[in-house]
Parts: C-alpha cells; structure tokens; sequence
C-alpha cells in the first residue's frame, strides 16, 4: 500500500467486507475497483481493532462497507465519521461483531480518530455464504467507486496528492 503526502496531508482509501458472502463484499469491490482506474486502496475484512491501526498515519480516511438498515438494496449513505457518534441501529454494518462502527466510536473515545473520516455504506441485501453481490450493489460499488475517484482527481489538482 503506497500513501503519498503532500506535507502533512494523506488520504487512505479502505474497503472493508467479505468477498465471500454477497453484497458484504461491497466495500471491499469498490477497493478493487478504485485500484483498476488506478488509486490506491486497501482491502480489509473490517475487524474493528485493526481499523484503528490502519488509519493511524492517515489524516483524510474513506471508508466502504455494506449496511443494513432496512433500505432499498444499493442504497448509498455517506456520513462524517468526526461531525457525531454514529448510532448502532443506523450504522449496522454488515456482519462484523466488531467493525467499522465500533472502530470509529472507539477512536473517538481514545482520540485515535484521523482528522477527516468519509463512511460510505451501501446497502445489501444478500449475505449468505456463497452468494454473489446483488446488482443493485454492484451498480452502487460504481457510483462509489466514481465519486470517491473525483475527490482524489479534485485533491490531485489542488496539490494533495491521494
């Protein structure tokens, strides 16, 4: 993984998820798809724990993962991780016991947060071993993957490297 700083500032790109069980791996394809058009971005299961390490040299952080919040699949919500605690019944993300969510409110508590955290949630709907993501998902890992692309264009061209 290459993190490029302009100075101080450093984006990290993190898609968290499981591959292996349907639209839980979407966090994880828009990192996938992010390193084809050629931005660097980490693959992470979502262990809470580990998050907390990763991001720790990384001031500007996104982070994908599949929700469930009961809404439509392929749904995209996007969140400041730093603007308030993030609510266990909003953010219920995918099928880690401690992930993303609890990363980030653990951090807040220790001060281990980085000092911008984009959450981007998509919603799935098939988790099951085995299956593959929905297309409403895969669709919605293209939108992500394409926003997220024009904030690193955008940062490149005011000299923030990402």
């Amino acid at each position: 993984m290459r993190r490029v700083s302009a100075g101080k500032k450093m984006m990290l790109v993190i898609g968290c998820g499981n591959t292996d069980r349907g639209d839980d791996g979407a966090g994880i394809l828009v990192a996938r798809r992010l390193r084809s058009l050629g931005v660097d971005a980490v693959d992470h299961a979502g262990d809470g724990f580990d998050l907390l390490d990763l991001w720790e040299s990384a001031e500007d952080v996104a982070l994908m993962d599949a929700m469930v919040s009961g809404s439509e699949p392929g749904r995209v919500a996007v969140w400041d991780g730093l603007a308030a605690p993030l609510s266990a019944k909003a953010c219920r993300c995918s099928t880690h016991m401690f992930g993303p969510a609890e990363a980030i409110e653990l951090g807040r508590a220790l001060g281990r947060l980085p000092k911008r955290l984009r959450i981007y949630g998509i919603e799935g709907a098939k988790f099951e071993l085995g299956a593959e993501p929905t297309p409403e998902v895969m669709a919605a890992v293209d939108r992500v993957a394409g926003e997220i692309l024009s904030a690193v264009r955008l940062g490149a061209a005011d000299g923030q490297h990402m």
